[in-house]
């Protein structure tokens, strides 16, 4: 009889090795599925704590946007610069063509020299 058919015959207490040893890896396949299996549920815990986190922070994005949206309206601006600054807008005789710049800039500089 060759070694090979003496283990899928050789028995210890009533039981066939090959038996047994087929129970061990059974067993130990189950743990490693359950192992597995718990795992895969923590990473989908995690995904869906994530996933939760990202939709916050689109709600909190959407809602900066529209804050700045309200805080940059021009009439908002213009209101908060009377009150505040007393700001005006320019006005149309007070605007410049670039070919007049230098004579305006010797004439501040010239206000500059006379207000020391």
């Amino acid at each position: 009889m060759n070694p090979l058919a003496r283990l899928f015959e050789q028995r210890v207490r009533g039981f066939r090795v090959i038996e047994v040893v087929a129970l061990a890896c059974l067993v130990l396949l189950v743990f490693w599925v359950y192992l597995a299996k718990a795992q895969a549920a923590g990473e989908r815990a995690r995904i869906a704590r994530i996933d939760a986190e990202i939709a916050a922070e689109q709600r909190r994005l959407r809602m900066l946007t529209a804050e700045a949206a309200h805080l940059e309206q021009p009439s908002r601006i213009e209101a908060l610069s009377d009150a505040y600054l007393g700001l005006e807008p320019v006005g149309a005789r007070k605007e410049a063509d670039p070919d007049a710049l230098p004579e305006i800039a010797r004439s501040d500089r010239g206000a500059k020299e006379a207000g020391q």
